[in-house]
């Protein structure tokens, strides 16, 4: 016969799981950005940067490379167009007329027609120095290049290259590759190439680490949640966090309140960040940035008079030649003022580095301030500026803003019925006190010696 279980004479105790410290080099932060991709370990001193952009061999090799220009706005091209630039310019030249040096004087204008004549007769300067920068070799039978590998696909290749984020946003349109589900497959095409080829991480071992997804300040609520079920059932990330770009920037700063301005290649937006906490009713993004200023730039060194022929802003290497010359040369120093040199060099790949000594003036200074005056990027109207929109809601999520919005609802007139219902418990308390207040009164004045007052016994 089985033998009865005997009692135990201690109790026994449930041990806690002990929890470990996350490693940083476990956490993988990706802040997808609308010109480039940075990614890396929280552990690394910086993140890795590359062209967020991926092209895909074509399986019709009939059609030539076809690209998505980043510098071209078809947008700009109206009939009011002149006349938009022109106020642009005179505000922005107002400007800084209008402001003192740090000597206390004024700067003293310079016209572009003193340039003009001299930028005119200056011939381009061909060099023996060769650029190292190649094309990229697409003899191997890969379905896709990322980054720089893309970009440098010579034209006569059977690729398309794709930018799946424009303006801080998911790029949807009309063409060929704007669906969502294709720019979700580029996105896992770049960020899965870069973990294993740049960061040297197994696609099979993204189970034991973390990621920390950075998103806009202005976002779309259904982009985000693609994005995360992207890294977790496409990638197999073990966890993730979303966290906004402003606060990981005051994070990085260390500060606790701020107003944080991110200028970046396609947008620029404004947010103020509370306590770690992003103010939803200070959120604006513009959809316009860098790129837009070299647009600018460009104009200003062709009314100057430097207008090579062999440059075309809707190749993108053309456009990286005119964003290297804004680095270069662009400042905000009020003090800088009159005409100076620029030398400036034209870099193809594996082609002679082509000279130009041209003379500049305030296009230096006038392209970073079309910043403050919009005009200048020949945008119209105001759907170029969006502010954080209420959550549509989603069938899949059972706690979403309108679930939220109905519960706290609920909570509050639940506790206003509450503290009414205490408010009348109160009052009736105090009626009770006061009636029996009153009633004793009364007997204090019937027990009392005092002699009775005159005037009422007169009237009785």
């Amino acid at each position: 016969m089985p033998t009865a279980a005997v009692k135990r004479l201690y109790t026994q105790t449930t041990l806690e799981p002990v929890l470990e410290p996350v490693q940083p080099g476990t956490i993988v932060i990706i802040n997808p950005g609308s010109r480039n991709l940075r990614i890396g370990r929280a552990s690394d001193a910086f993140p890795l940067t590359i062209p967020h952009c991926v092209a895909w061999r074509k399986r019709d090799n009939k059609e030539p490379f076809d690209s998505q220009p980043l510098f071209c706005r078809p947008e700009c091209l109206h009939s009011e167009s002149k006349k938009q630039l022109k106020e642009g310019l005179k505000q922005s030249e107002e400007a800084l007329l209008t402001r003192q040096t740090s000597s206390g004087d004024y700067r003293q204008p310079t016209s572009y027609k003193q340039l003009l004549s001299f930028n005119n007769s200056v011939r381009p300067e061909r060099t023996n120095v060769i650029c190292p920068q190649k094309w990229t070799n697409t003899d191997k039978k890969t379905p896709f290049f990322i980054g720089e590998e893309a970009l440098y696909i010579h034209n006569t290749e059977k690729f398309v290259l794709h930018w799946p984020i424009r303006r801080g946003r998911l790029n949807l349109h009309k063409g060929p590759g704007g669906t969502l589900s294709s720019i979700l497959s580029d996105l896992e095409a770049i960020w899965s190439t870069a973990l294993q080829a740049r960061l040297e991480i197994p696609l099979k071992d993204l189970k034991l680490y973390r990621a920390i997804l950075l998103v806009p300040d202005v976002f779309t609520h259904r982009h985000v949640k693609e994005l995360t079920s992207l890294l977790l059932e496409k990638l197999g990330f073990g966890a993730i966090i979303v966290v906004q770009e402003s606060v990981c920037a005051t994070y990085g700063a260390g500060v606790s309140c701020a107003c944080v301005v991110d200028v970046g290649d396609q947008k620029t937006s404004v947010c103020c960040v509370e306590d770690g906490i992003s103010l939803k009713n200070t959120r604006i993004t513009m959809e316009y940035g860098g790129s837009d200023v070299t647009r600018c730039l460009k104009w200003l060194l062709e009314r100057a008079g430097f207008c090579p022929r062999d440059i075309d802003m809707k190749n993108n290497i053309d456009g990286f030649l005119y964003e290297d010359i804004k680095e270069t040369m662009c400042h905000m120093d009020q003090d800088r003022d009159g005409i100076f040199d620029q030398h400036i060099q034209i870099r193809r790949p594996q082609q002679s580095i082509v000279k130009y000594s041209i003379k500049v003036a305030d296009e230096a200074i006038l392209a970073p301030t079309s910043l403050f005056f919009p005009d200048l990027f020949l945008l119209q109207g105001s759907q170029w500026t969006h502010v954080q929109s209420s959550n549509p809601g989603d069938p899949a999520d059972p706690h979403d803003e309108f679930f939220l919005r109905q519960t706290q609802t609920q909570d509050k007139m639940q506790q206003q019925e509450k503290e009414y219902r205490n408010e009348s418990e109160g009052s009736e308390i105090n009626l009770a006190q006061l009636d029996e207040s009153q009633l004793g009164q009364s007997q204090i004045d019937d027990d009392s010696n005092d002699p009775a007052d005159v005037n009422l016994q007169h009237r009785y």
